[in-house]
């Protein structure tokens, strides 16, 4: 797993703020986090373990499972820090996602974001590499929404043309989504994703403030390199391999994109006790479980979101990770 766990105290000032309306107080949603009202500045960083615990609260308090949405109707850009300034003053919708692509890990280190581009959609696929527990699928939800509210303030309309692609299984109170979301929503999907038309990734941003986006821009770069003195190589890997998963990099490729010879990469990686393989192995093995917790997708259809042309050669690996076969793990862990 990757280690960059801390997280601005924004988005907890926030959940405060939102539960304070329903009567809930700042002592319930902190409860069990080791943090207290006083010391809640803006310059304080909370841990992923005190973050989804302050979630759960929040879940538990309301006794409200769509909390996620209600949550993520409330994260307009701006609470995105310098990553939400720049990119709703990015000239277009694809740099705007570039921006998240260079520096979520500045705000959210916990989720991946990739552009792709196929011959006649833009997609925006989310890929999320820490175990979030049973806050997964809140997480997933908030962020949605705040791609959502991206997409739309650049379009300056609905994005009533993209389609949204969820890969958990349909929740109990599912029809609630069509209040928040503005598409269609497809549940035990291969990805976690937006799909929108081609046409709408080189939509010009009419509310683009250059001044605006050069300072954000630099207030991400500063704090991407503040970060990346303190990320080691092995969580530099799990994340370019969590966010390529269907390639499938090899060593070869991975080392070519951190600019490295194969043989420097083993190296760097030896001296922390670990190698390519290790760590490939945890990329893929946390994808597969979440999704065989979480969703109904076949085990044929999975293997090819990680890049096996033949299922039975996903599924030695996969009795290789966990000891038994995907069908065995997916029986053993729905039932919980």
């Amino acid at each position: 797993m990757s280690k960059k766990e801390l997280m601005p105290i924004s988005y907890v000032q926030l959940a405060i703020r939102a539960l304070a309306n329903k009567g809930i107080s700042a002592e319930q949603v902190l409860q069990y986090t080791d943090l207290t009202s006083d010391n809640l500045k803006d310059d304080t960083r909370v841990n992923l373990e005190q973050f989804i615990r302050v979630i759960l609260n929040t879940k538990e308090a309301t006794n409200d499972p769509s909390i996620g949405l209600v949550l993520g109707s409330l994260l307009h850009p701006s609470t995105h820090g310098s990553v939400g300034w720049a990119a709703i003053n990015s000239s277009t919708l694809s740099e705007a996602i570039n921006i998240f692509q260079k520096y979520s890990q500045i705000r959210t280190p916990f989720i991946l974001y990739t552009a792709i581009t196929t011959k006649d959609q833009y997609i925006i696929r989310l890929t999320l590499t820490e175990n979030l527990k049973t806050a997964h699928i809140i997480f997933v939800e908030a962020m949605l929404m705040l791609l959502q509210h991206v997409i739309e303030f650049i379009l300056g309309r609905e994005m009533s043309e993209a389609s949204l692609h969820i890969n958990s299984s349909k929740p109990a109170y599912a029809d609630i989504y069509q209040q928040y979301f503005h598409c269609p929503i497809y549940f035990d999907s291969d990805y976690l994703e937006i799909c929108l038309p081609l046409s709408a990734k080189d939509i010009v941003n009419p509310n683009a403030d250059i001044q605006m986006y050069q300072m954000a821009l630099e207030q991400c770069q500063e704090a991407a390199r503040h970060l990346q003195a303190n990320v080691d190589i092995h969580d530099l890997i799990y994340d370019f391999l969590s966010s390529h998963l269907s390639c499938s990099p090899t060593l070869e490729k991975t080392a070519q994109h951190f600019n490295l010879t194969p043989r420097t990469l083993i190296r760097r990686l030896k001296e922390q006790h670990t190698s390519f393989q290790t760590i490939k192995d945890e990329v893929f093995s946390f994808q597969a479980s979440n999704y065989l917790k979480r969703s109904a997708i076949s085990v044929d259809a999975l293997s090819l979101v990680f890049g096996y042309s033949d299922p039975a050669n996903f599924r030695r690996s996969f009795k290789r990770w966990f000891g038994q076969t995907p069908q065995q793990y997916r029986q053993q862990h729905q039932k919980h």
